[in-house]
């Protein structure tokens, strides 16, 4: 983490605050008369000090009468919870125990989410821990719940920004601006407004994007009463000719005409380029509804022989031929340019695609192969793919899906005429037909790419033994390509839950040593692939074998507990999930190892509930959602337990709401949802959310859903329906092998009659 970050935690830390409840005053105000318990070094006085010092109670008045007390809600045991939880955690942090008081901290807040004071003492503490990753996915929450100081916000929002979040990273920089309490007109600010304008580009918001540009320009034009001098403004445009083509961009995408045009001068003025001005004035003037002026401006940015990294001038071009009624004169003004500007491959690709959809195949072919020896892309691939396949040269189709993925190892590179070649199954057979039978006679003519081509055609197409016929032709054609081919073959094969085959192409991996000795990638595969198939201990064997060559992987150890617990070996996988978690748990350095113990819980907590486990499982989520706050499964379990149990109700309903507004097609997510909503006695909402969790994905749903279902409809009144999701709900625990459920839902459905 970057030293300005640093300095916001530790003024973070400089600014906490003690809780502010009166029960938290006397429950602090009591840990410092405890014995060997150091007093908190920045402890105020809350609401009760005054009482520690008063005199002894004299009952000279008449007493008050005694009324009695209501009793604590859902939500005052909660509060009272987070409280307790609080002082706790002074009391461990200003005893040198900073784990612990971390997690108290995080508790307290997941019990009372609005307390602002509890997530800021989150935030220095993590990071005095070196858990950065911790302390920022806090700082997010404080920022939440409070104006926070516009430099927080700031750095929180290029936190997010790196991690790819531009909406909510937009979200922190316009609060950033607002708090800034109108010092609109300073350095600060209009720095701000850059980056939120590139932002909303990202985001596609070209009307907010254009209103922070709008500021950025009125500000360059004024320079010294915004304080900006040289140094600063060539560190705000950077590149400043393409920086204002974009804000010009923005501007004409929003409508803003006539600043458009002034931004794109001023990038001309910045970085001189006649022909790029004259396309984008050429833009500006098709926006206007002026075709004619507009193409004469065209007309004199192509004699620029503008070196265009794409086809939009070609783009503008069409669409201005067609506005003006003359949409027949593009291919032969194309074919003008392309002779005066032969070395213009976008140019090129664009005429060869206009020939192609104008059913002029064979120059479309000839300019697609001439342009791909100069440059090789998609567009190319695409449209040569297309002719081929319409004309069916079955020949040329196999070469050109051959040379692409030679050089990108996917069929993905041909988009949606991939798909249409998959949907084709006469096509499919005919290209592996033909792949097979030249492999057979006339080897030499069969290059790598087209034998690869044609065993991923196989494997997406599921034709699982042709496939094998043409890996097998691809790892001859190069052999030292081998480890990469049968790693994609054998996970296909995975994925497809083809398991026994699976095992053999990863085993033979091994066979034929094609890794090295410490890279355990087929080992690790073939444990998956054996787990699957249902034979754990030759799993077990490739998992440790996987684990012990890659001692220092948190990845490659869990892979033991995983086939443990998918051979229902439940005690011997929660042992090895605790030694991993116990193993690993101080490496807060490694991405990819905290996410592996995330789901190490996860797992726990699930073989908890099989046990029946109730607090421990609840433990195991408390701690995911510690590090994680945010992570929708541990938020879902947590949530489902809770509400299991009748207990936390609101603060469950919350967790929930949040997992199924992250994957609103998530059934297991629904069903929970619609199960608090039960517990709370929303009984509509109830049978709205279980109902969708019933109906949704292509399997039929698991006993629990329907049983909660059923649940819901006799709350609701609706008898005859509730009868039948617990008649469905049985049949599925049957299927399940789980005849404990069904007997106990076969029970309502008797006492229903």
């Amino acid at each position: 983490m970057n030293a300005p970050l640093t300095t916001l935690c530790r003024s973070v830390a400089a600014r906490r605050r003690v809780f502010g409840t009166a029960l938290l005053g006397t429950l602090l105000a009591a840990t410092i008369s405890l014995p060997g318990t150091p007093a908190p070094a920045t402890a105020a006085p809350g609401p009760d000090a005054s009482a520690r010092d008063a005199p002894p109670l004299v009952l000279d008045e008449q007493p008050e009468p005694f009324r009695p007390r209501q009793p604590r809600t859902d939500q005052d045991r909660d509060r009272l919870e987070a409280v307790t939880l609080f002082a706790a955690g002074r009391m461990l942090e200003h005893a040198g125990r900073e784990e612990e008081a971390l997690r108290d901290y995080q508790r307290a807040l997941r019990r009372d989410p609005e307390a602002l004071d509890v997530a800021r003492a989150i935030v220095p503490l993590a990071y005095d821990l070196k858990r950065n990753a911790v302390a920022v996915r806090y700082a997010l929450k404080v920022v939440e719940l409070e104006d926070a100081d516009p430099m927080l916000l700031r750095q929180l929002g290029v936190y997010l920004t790196r991690e790819g979040d531009f909406s909510r990273a937009v979200e922190l920089y316009k609060r950033a601006a607002a708090a800034q309490g109108g010092t609109d007109r300073t350095a600060a600010d209009v720095l701000l407004r850059m980056e939120m304008g590139r932002l909303y580009h990202l985001t596609e918001d070209c009307q907010n994007a254009a209103d922070s540009f709008d500021h950025v320009l009125a500000a360059l034009e004024k320079p010294k009463q915004f304080g900006i001098d040289e140094k600063l403004e060539e560190i705000l445009l950077g590149e400043a000719g393409s920086t204002y083509n974009l804000m010009g961009e923005c501007f004409l995408e929003a409508g803003r005409l006539d600043r458009a045009e002034k931004a794109f001068r001023q990038a001309h003025q910045a970085a001189a380029n006649q022909g790029v001005l004259d396309f984008h004035l050429a833009e500006v003037l098709a926006a206007r509804g002026r075709p004619k002026q507009a193409l004469a401006k065209l007309d004199a940015c192509f004699r620029q022989k503008v070196d265009s990294e794409d086809t939009a001038p070609y783009e503008l071009l069409a669409k201005l031929l067609k506005d003006l009624g003359r949409p027949g004169d593009l291919i032969p003004r194309l074919e003008e340019l392309q002779a005066d500007d032969p070395g213009n491959v976008p140019l090129g690709y664009f005429l060869a695609d206009q020939y192609r959809a104008a059913n002029q195949s064979e120059k479309a072919e000839l300019l697609y192969l001439a342009l791909l020896k100069k440059k090789a892309t998609t567009s190319g691939y695409r449209g040569l793919a297309e002719i081929y396949r319409k004309s069916g040269q079955t020949m040329r189709l196999l070469e050109i899906l051959g040379e692409a993925v030679a050089l990108t190892d996917t069929l993905d590179t041909f988009g949606p005429e991939a798909e249409t070649i998959l949907d084709d199954a006469e096509l499919v057979g005919s290209l592996l037909e033909l792949a097979r039978k030249t492999g057979r006679d006339e080897p030499d003519k069969l290059t790598f790419g087209m034998r690869y081509a044609a065993a991923l055609l196989a494997l997406q197409a599921k034709r699982f033994d042709a496939a094998g016929e043409t890996f097998d032709l691809a790892i001859k054609a190069k052999p030292d390509e081998a480890a990469e081919l049968l790693l994609v073959w054998g996970v296909e094969l995975l994925v497809s839950e083809r398991f026994d085959e699976a095992a053999r192409v990863f085993q033979r991996g091994i066979d034929e040593k094609v890794l090295p000795e410490d890279n355990p990638a087929f080992h690790y595969y073939l444990a998956a692939a054996l787990a699957l198939d249902e034979k754990i201990d030759e799993a077990l064997a490739a998992a440790r074998k996987a684990a012990e060559r890659k001692p220092d992987s948190a990845r490659h150890q869990s892979r033991v507990a995983w086939v443990l617990y998918i051979g229902d070996r439940y005690d011997a996988a929660s042992k090895a999930y605790e030694e991993l978690v116990d193993r690993f748990d101080k490496d807060h350095d490694s991405t990819e190892t905290r996410e592996v113990l995330r789901d190490a819980r996860l797992s726990l907590s699930n073989l908890c509930v099989i046990r029946g486990d109730w607090a421990m499982a609840e433990e195991w989520l408390e701690q995911v959602l510690d590090e994680f706050p945010d992570d929708p499964g541990a938020s879902n379990d947590l949530g489902y337990l809770w509400a299991d149990e009748n207990k936390h109700l609101h603060l469950a309903v919350a967790m929930i709401e949040r997992a199924v507004a992250a994957e609103p097609d998530n059934a297991a997510y629904r069903d929970s949802l619609g199960w608090v909503y039960y517990r709370l006695g929303r009984i509509s909402q109830a049978v709205i959310e279980l109902e969708k969790a019933a109906g949704g994905g292509d399997n039929e749903p698991d006993g629990v859903i329907l049983d909660h279902l059923g649940d819901a409809y006799l709350a609701a009144g609706q008898a005859e329906k509730a009868r039948e999701a617990w008649r469905r709900a049985v049949e599925a625990f049957k299927k399940q092998k789980e005849d404990a459920k069904a007997q106990a839902v076969e029970k309502k459905i008797a006492g229903q009659k």
